[in-house]
């Protein structure tokens, strides 16, 4: 892959929304802090346009990017301490229930039981700019890499917790390490090659669907007939498609790569928000050639 001549260099800038940029530098002043539609109507800032503003931005309102930030900061309390109160009141919830109720829509199981669970797999939460995410590893291969508010990961992890004798007890691996090492260089523009070894879980079909993503270089799309007929089957892009939506280790396995036949962007399960910014990541690391218009 190739490598940015300014390696040190952000690929991905800050938010060009004044209101963006002031309500996130606000929370990050003040990250404990519980925000509600009336403190932000009190600084000026009509709630429909701040909603309408993160959207666009972060594919969420800003009360919900506060409360993920928070359901994080519980999340790291409890890989760390493993006490179930203390995480609860780190991260600003009063509630005991209030606390289990946002632990379970995220990753679709209870506090308590992320704590309990005597499984071999180990999960932990890895922020990016293009918000959190879920990692799920043993301790020498990655079985989970996803955005934390993607409506599947409490299928997901509800799977994983089924095949693998439970559901993943929070702290980190070797692996979960590296990758962190990796998001961090790819989002601040110096590498996009990813080495962490991974579990390739899946039907041979849908496996040899995820290696032809991983041959796509940075910096390059292809479509889904691309992709049928590199894996020698041009009439099954149906189900090209299909094993691309079914792939659960995000940007490490590149399905974000794969766009339309007409060049559009096409479904994507973190947001096609997020999958316009990668792209727009990885044109850092492209060879030199024509810009792609992504609307940014």
């Amino acid at each position: 892959m190739s490598t940015p001549s300014s390696a040190a260099t952000p690929v991905l800038p800050p938010p060009d929304d004044p209101i963006v940029a002031d309500l996130v530098a606000r929370h990050d002043a003040d990250p404990e802090r519980r925000w509600t539609e009336t403190d932000v109507a009190a600084l000026g800032y009509d709630p429909s346009t701040v909603r309408r503003a993160f959207r666009r931005h972060f594919g969420v309102t800003f009360l919900r990017y506060t409360r993920q930030a928070r359901v994080g900061r519980a999340f790291q309390h409890l890989a760390r301490t493993h006490r179930v109160i203390d995480a609860q009141l780190t991260a600003g919830f009063e509630s005991a229930s209030g606390f289990r109720d946002a632990f379970a829509r995220l990753l679709g199981v209870a506090p308590q039981d992320l704590v309990r669970t005597h499984s071999p797999l180990r999960a932990d939460w890895i922020d990016t700019p293009l918000g959190p995410m879920v990692a799920v590893a043993s301790a020498t291969q990655l079985h989970l890499l996803e955005f934390a508010d993607r409506k599947a990961l409490p299928r997901e992890l509800q799977r994983l917790a089924k095949d693998g004798g439970g559901a993943p007890a929070l702290g980190t691996t070797d692996a979960i390490a590296q990758v962190r090492d990796e998001l961090t260089a790819y989002f601040a523009g110096r590498g996009a090659h990813f080495a962490t070894p991974f579990a390739m879980a899946g039907t041979p079909f849908t496996r040899s669907v995820w290696r032809a993503l991983r041959d796509i270089p940075a910096g390059e799309t292809r479509s889904y007939l691309d992709i049928a007929r590199a894996i020698g089957r041009p009439t099954a892009t149906r189900a090209v498609a299909r094993a691309n939506g079914a792939n659960q280790i995000a940007i490490v396995i590149p399905c974000h790569r794969v766009i339309g036949a007409d060049g559009s962007l096409t479904g994507y399960g973190g947001g096609l928000w997020r999958k316009q910014r990668l792209i727009a990541v990885e044109a850092a690391y492209a060879p030199a050639g024509p810009a792609l218009d992504l609307g940014l």
